[in-house]
């Protein structure tokens, strides 16, 4: 049966997880020796309960922070491999947690950082591998899948879920999708304003336009200012040539 093992000291508090106190395992080169850093006792509990009963092989040491982790006696962390960083991510917090990961990495180089968090953005997730994170976990799967993903990055690889990179292609392409769609809909025309470009293209001026479409001048100007916006023409000559090119061919009736 999993037991509890506090340790207080005047600078940090942690707790170390066994499968039993009177007679603990021997550590074995299979083992893996992980810090959850964490200000939740009971999350942190469940968390390391959780994975221990997934994979015996892991040793979970808690720390309430980053800066407890560094004031830790260096015999009782020299063993860790693995920091699992259970962070409240939000974009007013990004810059912090991406600082405490860079700190982490340049003052503990052979320690692989795991962040367990809530991360909407794949450029938050890719500042924090830049920033020296090794993989990153969202609380949205299951406790096999974070102990597998412990298990890569403690061997050296990095993990990012795919359903993570699959997502974030998605909203590209529909971001692309959606791009194209709206260039498609700037260069609709109504049939008044097919009209007015036929006659702008014949050089005609706008009283002949208003004359000839029954229109009031002042709607013929809305329509050519319509029509250049479209079109991102400056002037009507701009307008005439434009309407010349490939994607407005059969546009214009001769």
């Amino acid at each position: 049966m999993t037991t509890i093992q506090p340790y207080e000291t005047a600078q940090q508090s942690l707790c170390t997880f066994d499968i039993d106190l009177d007679n603990p395992p021997k550590s074995t080169a299979a083992d893996i020796e992980i810090a959850i850093i964490d200000d939740r006792p009971l999350m942190c509990d469940c968390l390391a309960r959780g994975l221990a009963e997934i994979e015996p092989a892991f040793r979970f040491r808690h720390f309430s922070s980053i800066e407890a982790f560094d004031a830790a006696d260096l015999e009782e962390t020299q063993r860790i491999s693995t920091v699992l960083m259970c962070v409240m991510w939000s974009n007013s917090e990004a810059d912090h947690h991406l600082a405490r990961i860079a700190h982490l990495k340049a003052t503990r180089p052979s320690v692989s950082a795991i962040i367990l968090a809530d991360i909407e953005n794949l450029d938050d997730i890719l500042k924090a591998i830049e920033n020296g994170a090794r993989g990153y976990v969202p609380t949205s799967v299951s406790l096999q899948v974070a102990a597998k993903a412990i298990h890569l990055v403690a061997a050296g690889g990095i993990f990012i879920p795919p359903s993570v990179l699959f997502q974030s292609a998605q909203n590209v392409k529909d971001s692309q999708q959606t791009a194209k769609q709206q260039a498609q809909d700037d260069n609709v025309f109504t049939s008044r304003q097919i009209s007015v470009i036929e006659a702008l293209r014949r050089g005609k001026a706008n009283k002949i336009i208003a004359y000839e479409l029954n229109m009031c001048e002042s709607t013929v100007k809305v329509h050519v200012r319509n029509i250049m916006k479209k079109l991102r023409a400056r002037n009507r000559t701009e307008v005439a040539y434009i309407l010349n090119t490939a994607p407005y061919e059969g546009l214009i009736r001769n």
